[in-house]
């Protein structure tokens, strides 16, 4: 069994951010909802955690952030129901149920009040700048999503959707057999995204040991995620659990589902995300679908609508990466008012705290 998984639970996409911080939360019987500005040291807290309880024998889920491929925004302890989060913006999180389920871990009460209020004016200037650059990077996101809006309709002109749906019934009747009494669950994350520092994604991590992966492969408007969300749907409708994975630039389409009691997953292995996948692994080609009689994709105006869709993101991820810059300087003033010798002294009881829980449930046989 795999002990620690990767995902995100939330992206900066053309319909701006989105977040699936619901789903994390939502069987956790013990949470811990982190509070501080920038460089506080929420995520080396939160990795040094899971690490930690890996070691003693746990199930972690790492939650990545998509403003920072190498920060986190939560870890999920699976064996005891405990979650660990960054409840600051953009994903505000605050207590539904205080004390009784949720603490809050003011990392405010460990920084110098005087250093940050000295530095007020250039800090105020950072936050400020990162707010307006955001909208910067959402506009080109949007602009970006109306060209490839504009590309799929090209592809659509020669898509034969009958024989699409025969493809998805095909695998329907393969994977999802039998039915489970009971009511399914279903959970929404984000397998990768596009981050300041480049892509990510977590296609590998997810489903290295699921024995049925199918990779499809085609082209913008080619049915990928129709097909995922109907193959998801039959599969729900069974009583099978399903996890569904996002696209970090349209929310609304899937790249992955993956069903674990049929060890199951399908997932889109096209650009951005490539992914190659093995030898057992069944390829799908959703190009077969298209009618290249009509469509001329080495013609304008797909030609032209791909360099611009590439260009406009170009601009975006410049942008990202400013914000990122901007970001980094804005950390160093937090850093330096830090003390960090107070973190490290409450994550190791709170560690001590988790690894007695779990101890404890395994001793009364839990």
């Amino acid at each position: 069994m795999v002990k620690s998984r990767c995902y995100l639970a939330s992206a900066n996409t053309s319909a701006g951010f989105v977040n699936y911080f619901d789903y994390v939360l939502k069987d956790a019987q013990r949470v811990y909802i982190i509070k501080g500005g920038p460089g506080t040291g929420k995520s080396t807290f939160m990795r040094l955690i899971g690490e930690e309880l890996l070691k003693e024998g746990m199930s972690v889920d790492f939650i990545y952030c998509s403003s920072d491929k190498d920060s986190l925004d939560a870890i999920v302890v699976n064996d005891i129901k405990v979650v660990i989060v960054d409840g600051t913006a953009p994903h505000v999180i605050d207590p539904k149920y205080p004390g009784a389920v949720e603490r809050i871990l003011d990392f405010g009460e460990y920084w110098d009040v005087d250093y940050l209020r000295s530095r007020k004016d250039i800090i105020k200037f950072y936050i400020d700048e990162i707010e307006n650059q955001y909208k910067v990077f959402f506009k080109h996101l949007k602009v970006a999503k109306s060209i490839h809006d504009k590309w799929e309709k090209e592809y659509l002109k020669g898509m034969d959707f009958n024989k699409a749906n025969q493809i998805t019934e095909q695998i329907i009747n393969e994977v999802v057999k039998g039915c489970i009494n009971k009511v399914a669950k279903e959970w929404h994350r984000f397998a990768g995204a596009m981050t300041p520092q480049g892509q990510v994604c977590f296609y590998d991590n997810l489903t290295c040991d699921i024995k049925n992966r199918y990779i499809i492969k085609g082209r913008p408007g080619t049915g990928k995620s129709t097909m995922v969300k109907k193959i998801a749907q039959a599969a729900l409708s069974k009583g099978y659990d399903v996890e569904f994975y996002h696209c970090a630039f349209d929310p609304s389409s899937i790249d992955m589902i993956v069903i674990r009691e049929l060890d199951f997953a399908i997932l889109d292995g096209t650009a951005p995300h490539v992914f190659e996948g093995g030898p057992n692994d069944k390829v799908i080609d959703m190009f077969t679908c298209i009618d290249t009689a009509i469509v001329h994709e080495e013609e304008d105006p797909i030609i032209s609508l791909s360099k611009e869709y590439a260009d406009e993101m170009l601009k975006a991820k410049k942008v990202y990466s400013n914000i990122k810059q901007l970001h980094d300087e804005l950390e160093k003033y937090y850093i330096n008012a830090m003390d960090f010798n107070n973190v490290n002294a409450l994550r190791i009881r709170i560690t001590r705290t988790l690894i007695d829980l779990y101890n404890a449930m395994h001793s009364k046989g839990v």
